[in-house]
This record gives C-alpha cells, sequence and structure tokens, in this order.
C-alpha cells in the first residue's frame, strides 16, 4: 500500500509544478536546449523552407516556427524515431515537449507534417540539412573547437528497408534500371528503392547506403561528410571529403593506393597516415606494422563517433532513396556534432 502524507495538498497544479521540475532536468535531448544557440540557425531555415513566421499574418493555420521544426528534425535523430513516434512521444513526454519550446495545451507538429517539412527543406535544390550541417560545422571551426591537426576519414553503413524482388529484377536494379512496374508514379514504384545496394563485408550482408566521414581526431567533430549506396567502396570519395586545411591525414588501409599518397602529400600539402596492408607474397616490413600500430591508436576515436551514431539509431533509415537517405545521413551527422559539443562543453 502507498504512502500518502495528508498534510501535503495533491492537487493538479502540484501534479504539474513536479512535471514541470523533471522536465527541466538537464538530461538526454534537454543538454541541448540551452548549450546551442538555436537563433543561430534562423535566417537559413526561414530559406530552406521557404516562409518565415510573419507569413502567419496572411491568414489560414500559421506555419509552425522553423526553429521549433528544426528541433523537432534533431529530437527524431536523437532518439532514431519514426515520424509517428514523433508526434506521439512530443505529446507524451513534458521533456520533449520543453525541448522543442512547447507547453501543455499548445499544437503539436503530426506525423504527416513532420514528413512535409522534411520534404520541404530539401525541394527545389535548396539542400537544407547538408547546409545546416555545413553551418554548423562552421560555427565549430570559428569556436576553435576544430583544430584540424588531423583529420580521420572512415565510412560506415547506414541499412534501408530489405526488398524482395526477383533476380532478374535486381539485375536491371544494379545496372542502374528501374524493372516494368517500379514506376516512380505507381504506388508499387513508391515502395522500391532502386538506389540502394547489396554488399557483403566481413561476412555481414548489408542492404543500403554508406556514411563517409571526415572527423577531427582531437574533438572527435564530424568536419565533413558523404553518403553514397553501400556498394560504393570507401576510397571513392576520398578525395571529396580531404581538402587543403587538413595539416595530417588518418584513414585505415581500404583507403591507400599510390595515387591517394600522392595526392595527400601535393594536392593537400599534409602529412600521410594511412595504414598500410600485407599481401601473400609482400608481407608488411616491422617498420610498416609498427606504424600502422600508432595509426590506429588514434583513427579508433571515428569508431566512437560511429558507436554514439549507433546508439542513436543512426545507422537504419526508414526512408527510401538516395536523396532521402543524403538528408538521413546529414541531420544525423549534425545531431551527433550537437550532443558533442554539450559534451565537449560540460
Amino acid at each position: 500500500m502507498s504512502y500518502r502524507d495528508p498534510k501535503k495538498n495533491y492537487d493538479l497544479f502540484s501534479a504539474l509544478s513536479k512535471s514541470r521540475e523533471q522536465s527541466q532536468r538537464e538530461i538526454g535531448i534537454l543538454k541541448l536546449k540551452t548549450v546551442i544557440d538555436w537563433e543561430q540557425f534562423r535566417s537559413l531555415m526561414e530559406e530552406v523552407c521557404g516562409y518565415t513566421q510573419k507569413d502567419s499574418k496572411k491568414g489560414g493555420r500559421p506555419p509552425f516556427d522553423p526553429i521549433l521544426m528544426l528541433k523537432v528534425l534533431i529530437l527524431q535523430k536523437y532518439y532514431g524515431l519514426s515520424d509517428e513516434k514523433t508526434e506521439f512521444e512530443i505529446n507524451d513526454r513534458l521533456s520533449f515537449l520543453s525541448f522543442v519550446g512547447l507547453e501543455l495545451g499548445d499544437d503539436v507538429p503530426d506525423a504527416r507534417t513532420i514528413w512535409d517539412f522534411k520534404e520541404r527543406i530539401e525541394a527545389k535544390g535548396r539542400n537544407g540539412s547538408a547546409r545546416l550541417f555545413e553551418a554548423f560545422a562552421s560555427a565549430l571551426t570559428l569556436k576553435g573547437l576544430i583544430a584540424k591537426e588531423g583529420s580521420i576519414v572512415d565510412a560506415s553503413f547506414v541499412d534501408a528497408p530489405r526488398q524482395r524482388n526477383t533476380r532478374e529484377e535486381n539485375k536491371k536494379i544494379k545496372e542502374g534500371e528501374r524493372p516494368e512496374g517500379f514506376e516512380k508514379t505507381t504506388a508499387k514504384g513508391r515502395q522500391k528503392d532502386c538506389d540502394a545496394r547489396w554488399v557483403t563485408k566481413n561476412k555481414e550482408t548489408h542492404f543500403g547506403y554508406k556514411n563517409h566521414v571526415k572527423a577531427d581526431a582531437k574533438s572527435k567533430l564530424i568536419i565533413a561528410q558523404a553518403t553514397t549506396s553501400a556498394s560504393v567502396h570507401d576510397s571513392q570519395v576520398f578525395t571529396e571529403l580531404i581538402d587543403k586545411e587538413d595539416e595530417r591525414i588518418l584513414a585505415d588501409s581500404a583507403y591507400y593506393s599510390k595515387e591517394f599518397e600522392k595526392h595527400v602529400l601535393t594536392e593537400c600539402d599534409a602529412e600521410e597516415f594511412i595504414m598500410r596492408k600485407g599481401y601473400r607474397n609482400n608481407p608488411l616490413s616491422d617498420a610498416e606494422q609498427k606504424k600502422n600500430h600508432l595509426i590506429s591508436k588514434i583513427r579508433v576515436r571515428v569508431e566512437h563517433i560511429f558507436g554514439r551514431m549507433s546508439q542513436m539509431g543512426a545507422e537504419y533509415c526508414r526512408r527510401i532513396g538516395l536523396k532521402r537517405v543524403k538528408q538521413h545521413n546529414a541531420l544525423a551527422n549534425l545531431t551527433y556534432n550537437m550532443d558533442r559539443y554539450a559534451f565537449l562543453m560540460r
């Protein structure tokens, strides 16, 4: 039997007060509420979504504040939620309501509104998610958090919903064609992901895409990103990620080639720390093994990044098509950087 103190007043307002107290504790997503300057994104958000709060005076149902919608997208990626689950959790949890800046009784964006907003910020070539990631990465650089003394390049799989196609259909998809009946205008075609690819690595089979990143070795913040299908080799986006601002470039043996070694040394004017791989008739020397060991002790820090993102659910994307997965990865990388920034600012 539970104990109730007869001297205490257990009215509705006491319950609300207790709930508010709990919702203000800076744990989980609430760590980002005050540490991030959300207004720094306002002009960009208004540009990529195509409206401002002033538009609400034109009549009709006013749109949600772009910053509020940005917080909804960050909340969604922080916990790996679907659109429907995001709507439910904001309505159900006072901490989530507090994070997005709403009060009890306020209208909450529904699943359809969240979906439409994600489509809107990418429409007409706006590339909203990628630009948001770049804007925050630039802000982190200005704060002196990204030294670029050492940059680590690596990639992680992002699995997509697996398709049940015939061998002939998969063959055409692999050749870059959409099989008959897979037209984008049909209900069936809209559920078919013709951009994702199958690949097997370390005896594990993946269907989907890759999230390629370049991370700062010291702060473990993501500096640059790219998205490809899962079958694209990691090395194919290597030169896209690195630049002349990198002083030292670290990567595992999958990225090594004489061409890339020359590119790092001459085009980027950076120190090259790419691990070497031994072969049956050409094993690594003792010096190369020792160098590999030293590189791996630093390069492993990128695995910490992917591990944290895995906790957020970033290794799986519910959406279909390369364009939407690019958005998923950009928002996931942005959310990770915000989470990491909150940790560094403690």
